[in-house]
């Protein structure tokens, strides 16, 4: 039989074991196969901004995959937690646990062991303080600075929310506008989003459109509560009481009456 033979009975998702990660685990084959794993699933999760290079991995898959016990895992997850190349939490509805590969420690430890210079990678996406990727034409100084202003307001800014001002800014950069004096204006202003005014911001932007952009902000924040399990709807009101017919004083007239003899029976029937 030849692997060609072989190959159709097997499922199509193999996740391989880099040589450099069998070194930066000291050659701990279950610690290097779980960092690989991880490395895929990453790549995966990049498609999707929002999630900020975070996944979940249930006890129940990581057998499946990996065939890693409860106690094999905690060994590998003691490991990788050492070497500072994971982050774990607890996270979603169901307190699923999360990771996130820690790329640059990674890269840092595989150059390390070749005794290489690290090279310079040219990415086009940096994180906040949040772990939200942002793109390179946002200044991470002002970005910050506007989410002090959110948290100082009372409004502490949400993936969702980071979503749709990002937008906004991506927006103003394919004008080739200056972000700077767009993201200062808002932060002094203390404005729930970004306004280009062409009179150098001395004006506040149409009250009709202020109030629209904070109600969408405001549903976008409770949607993505809901999908956290941390906002439900307000119960239906209860339905009315049947009510008590034994308490019906027609019915009691009746029984009264019929006490009373006011039906007799008929003798000759």
């Amino acid at each position: 039989m030849l692997i060609s033979d072989l190959r159709p009975h097997l499922t199509n998702k193999f996740v391989q074991v880099y040589d450099e990660f069998m070194a930066v685990c000291a050659h701990d084959f279950q610690a290097a196969s779980f960092l690989s794993n991880l490395f895929w699933w990453s790549d995966i999760v990049d498609k999707e901004p929002a999630r900020c290079g975070w996944l979940y991995k249930t006890a129940a898959e990581l057998k499946k995959e990996l065939g890693l016990t409860r106690r094999g895992y905690e060994k590998v997850r003691r490991t990788l937690l050492k070497l500072g190349l994971v982050q774990y939490r607890r996270g979603g509805v169901h307190g699923k646990m999360h990771w996130l590969l820690n790329r640059d420690v990674l890269l840092a430890k595989i150059y390390e062991l070749k005794g290489i210079p690290i090279p310079k990678i040219d990415s086009r996406y940096h994180y906040d303080r949040d772990n939200y990727r942002l793109p390179k034409f946002i200044p991470l100084d002002l970005w910050h600075n506007y989410l002090d202003m959110r948290l100082d307001a009372g409004k502490k800014v949400g993936s969702s929310a980071k979503k749709t001002l990002v937008r906004q800014l991506a927006a103003f950069h394919n004008q080739n506008l200056d972000l700077r004096p767009i993201m200062e204006r808002s932060i002094v202003k203390g404005w729930f989003a970004f306004f280009n005014n062409d009179n150098n911001g001395t004006s506040r932007p149409p009250e009709a459109e202020k109030q629209a952009l904070e109600e969408r902000t405001r549903r976008e924040l409770e949607a993505a509560a809901k999908e956290r399990g941390q906002y439900s709807e307000p119960p239906d009101k209860p339905p009315p009481k049947k009510p008590d017919i034994s308490g019906n004083n027609g019915y009691k007239a009746i029984q009264k009456y019929l006490k009373k003899g006011g039906i007799k029976s008929d003798d000759n029937g």
